[in-house]
């Protein structure tokens, strides 16, 4: 019954708007570089504002920047070693990496966490007192991640000459930082942003931002080729979405200072599938870009069973609520 619970309020909202967006794209052909600007640039750091500004940090917050630095060391540390095993080199080696290593978290990861805090066991009668701390929560990881995955990842699949300064240049121009500071000034200021006309206009952001980011990936899908399952799309699977929620588990137990919120957070954040973002760098510097697009596909696909699995076992392990 649970398990039908979390398939019915958080996984089948996601495949139906995924399937929106494999729709949409396959009869009007969806001009995905503005949805991606209007996300990144309007969507995305108006969310953002809104999550830092209502979001009361505590001491397990702290810990969750460290913790997923160490995530993305362990994942990346992990699938060298075990894409050395299977004898993957040069660039197979590096393109295994980082499908192991970087996730969807600010397409299917955000949207995800957003759901499950705002359904049964975690709200009712329209109040939703877990909300605040998880969206906060996830807002720190995605911008690790995101910094990681234009990074890192680019450096992986091929911008070898990805240098210190253009890591912080590339980091100056990220709109979401800003969205962080801003959110500080006017939390410090004292403003209250509930008095304001602005105010309605940002609480609708949530659920703009769930639909713009999955109808996005949805389209993302719908131009990747198929093909059948190699050692290679298996491997990047079974890092991504079984082995890397363990080192997540590793992780929570060893800090001993997350909440259990932050602790499902992080848990789920972990079990995300692997970044579209990689298909686009994988096709920049023709790196294995159909390698690149199949195994995203099938970690998409696998995911939709395997986050079902996650969710339940985030609430089972670290009961907040439930």
């Amino acid at each position: 019954m649970i398990f039908l619970q979390i398939l019915w309020n958080d996984i089948l909202p996601l495949i139906v708007f995924l399937a929106a967006g494999w729709f949409m794209d396959s009869k009007f052909k969806l001009d995905l570089n503005t949805y991606a600007k209007l996300v990144t640039r309007v969507v995305l750091p108006a969310f953002i504002f809104y999550s830092m500004y209502l979001y009361r940090p505590d001491a397990a917050t702290a810990i969750l920047l460290p913790a997923g630095i160490a995530l993305l060391l362990a994942d990346s540390a992990a699938a060298y070693l075990i894409a050395k095993a299977l004898g993957f080199t040069g660039d197979e080696k590096n393109t295994f990496r980082a499908l192991s290593t970087l996730s969807n978290a600010g397409q299917i990861g955000i949207a995800l966490i957003l759901m499950i805090f705002s359904h049964p066991p975690y709200a009712s009668d329209g109040a939703a007192p877990y909300l605040d701390e998880a969206r906060g929560a996830i807002v720190l990881l995605l911008i690790l991640m995101n910094i990681a995955i234009n990074t890192v990842g680019a450096s992986l699949l091929g911008a070898k000459g990805n240098s210190l300064s253009s890591t912080v240049k590339f980091i100056i121009s990220m709109p979401a930082v800003y969205a962080i500071f801003a959110a500080a000034a006017v939390r410090t200021g004292g403003i209250a942003l509930e008095q304001t006309f602005l105010w309605p206009v940002l609480s609708h952001f949530t659920g703009a931002f769930i639909i713009l980011t999955t109808i996005t990936a949805g389209a993302q899908l719908h131009r990747t080729p198929i093909g059948r399952p190699d050692l290679f799309t298996i491997g990047t699977s079974i890092n991504k979405l079984f082995l890397s929620p363990l080192i997540a588990f590793a992780i929570i137990m060893l800090a001993g200072v997350f909440t259990p919120v932050t602790a499902q957070v992080f848990f789920i954040y972990a079990a995300v599938p692997s970044s579209f973002s990689l298909i686009l760098f994988a096709v920049d510097y023709n790196c294995c870009p159909h390698r690149v697009a199949k195994s995203i596909l099938y970690s998409s696909a696998f995911g939709l069973v395997t986050l079902t699995c996650a969710i339940r076992l985030a609430q089972y392990l670290f009961p907040a609520g439930v």
